[in-house]
């Protein structure tokens, strides 16, 4: 099987190990990171017919409640959405369509509604 082609495989399989590691030894931060950096691998390659597996990885950041996002994943989806506005992309349906989902949930994660302050105990 050719390198390039064991790359799709390779970071699903990677995915669902850690997926399927007992609940104290994931961090959901962890996942997050993970997924936002095999996205942005699928955007570097600079192919449009790619953003589709980028889609795929940022589907389990978007899809998650913004309370669980810190404010380096919330950084993360900015940067992503930044790049997305580059030439490389020509200002592509999809890519215009995943920036505003980055910058639709980076806004909500950053609300202070999504990080209430503790109570005291």
């Amino acid at each position: 099987m050719a390198t390039a082609a064991r790359g799709p495989y390779a970071e699903k399989t990677a995915i669902r190990l850690y997926r399927s590691a007992d609940g104290d030894d994931q961090s959901v931060g962890d996942l997050f990171a993970s997924h936002l950096d095999l996205a942005r691998g699928h955007m570097l390659l600079g192919d449009l017919g790619d953003l589709g597996g980028t889609e795929e990885m940022l589907d389990f950041v978007l899809a998650a409640s913004p309370e669980r996002m810190s404010a380096s994943i919330v950084r993360r989806l900015t940067v992503l959405g930044m790049e997305l506005e580059g030439p490389q992309y020509g200002g592509a349906a999809q890519a215009v369509h995943l920036r505003e989902r980055l910058q639709h949930t980076a806004v909500r994660a950053s609300l202070p509604a999504a990080h209430p302050p503790e109570l005291p105990t």
